[in-house]
């Protein structure tokens, strides 16, 4: 008589644990709370990308937290559905799809070189130089779209700048703070 227990799933259709649904849920509920926050602290400051301090403190921090190969794609699908909602899209039709972007950089950045991102510096470079997408973005298609967006007005330089600091910081804290929670478990 065997006395090992069987995996746990939600249904025979879909073999997944209830850990792992949960995992993606939490997933989900951060990437929406990082879109959540850029509306709520929405005010007119003149300095593009400050919401790269949360988005990517969040977005790091699930990708660093998670076992999932596709745990930013997950959390970035989260702010795209939270882009869904009126009012939270702030009008830039192309948001989901740079989002989308970004995560699945990350995924692709954490899988390949997973032994790398030990270095905290390193994956805040990764968040920093992936949150820096935004400005990319909009500089490249906004002569397709017809969109232009105020922060680009004066050139490419500064938004891509200010994004990448802020999303480096973010992305610093982000990943830092779950190693250091690691380690503190750990001991």
């Amino acid at each position: 008589m065997s006395t090992s227990s069987h995996q746990k799933s939600i249904s025979r259709a879909f073999p997944i644990s209830f850990t792992t649904a949960a995992q993606v849920l939490l997933l989900l509920m951060a990437g929406f709370f990082a879109t959540w926050l850029h509306f709520r602290f929405r005010i007119p400051m003149q300095m593009p990308g400050r919401h790269g301090l949360e988005f990517m403190l969040l977005v790091m921090g699930a990708r660093a937290l998670s076992n999932l190969s596709v745990a930013s794609t997950i959390t970035i699908t989260g702010s795209i559905l939270a882009t869904f909602i009126p009012g939270l899209a702030y009008g830039d039709p192309l948001l989901p799809y740079i989002y989308l972007a970004m995560g699945v950089t990350i995924d692709f950045a954490w899988y390949k070189w997973n032994k790398v991102w030990v270095w905290i510096p390193l994956a805040a470079l990764l968040g920093g130089l992936v949150y820096s997408f935004i400005p990319v973005f909009r500089m490249l298609l906004s002569p397709l779209t017809g969109i232009v967006h105020n922060s680009l007005r004066n050139g490419l330089l500064f938004p891509w700048f200010t994004h990448f600091t802020f999303g480096f910081i973010g992305s610093l804290a982000g990943v830092g703070l779950i190693s250091g929670l690691k380690k503190l478990i750990k001991k």
